[in-house]
């Protein structure tokens, strides 16, 4: 039994929920984590694959499929973004005077990149910190692509029974 098979019973059943919760919140394994590492520091899949002695597909699954590195990963963009915003927190009467001059000045370009750089525009929120919430996720939107498949297959029999086909 896999690890989405062994969750998709607790969450089901609600047994052994605390033994679980343990389970999934163990910390990454030691090439894991320095690939974590290496992306965090900004560098390529590629790199990151051939410093690890991983391949690129197996850096890419764990990055798409794996609920524990995701977990890990979405905690670090939630620590970069608090930070970041500490920052521009801090720079926030300067932002608005600039934005105030741009706006008298007739420059909403610079306005709008003001904007969009506080997080302003188009904000897109980290995911979940924890690898259970991950791998709920994961199956609940597999089962929503898998719902939408079957409602498309429906439509074009039926399109097809009224064809004729």
């Amino acid at each position: 039994m896999d690890e989405q098979d062994q969750l998709a019973e607790v969450v089901d059943t609600g047994d052994g929920a605390e033994s679980a919760v343990e389970q999934w919140e163990k910390p990454l394994p030691e090439p894991k984590q320095k690939a974590l590492e290496l992306l965090v520091a900004g560098r390529s899949v590629a790199e990151t694959a051939r410093e690890v002695g991983v391949g690129r597909t197996t850096m890419f699954r764990w990055m798409r499929s794996d609920p524990h590195f995701q977990a890990a990963y979405n905690r670090w963009q939630h620590e970069a973004e608090a930070s970041c915003y500490s920052r521009l927190l801090a720079l926030m009467d300067k932002a608005v005077d600039a934005i105030d001059m741009s706006l008298v000045t007739g420059d909403a370009k610079v306005a709008m990149q003001l904007l969009k750089g506080m997080g302003m525009v188009k904000e897109r929120p980290a995911g979940p910190t924890n690898a259970m919430e991950v791998l709920k996720r994961q199956i609940v939107d597999r089962q929503r692509r898998s719902n939408a498949m079957k409602r498309e297959a429906a439509e074009v029999a039926r399109d097809e029974a009224e064809l004729g086909f």
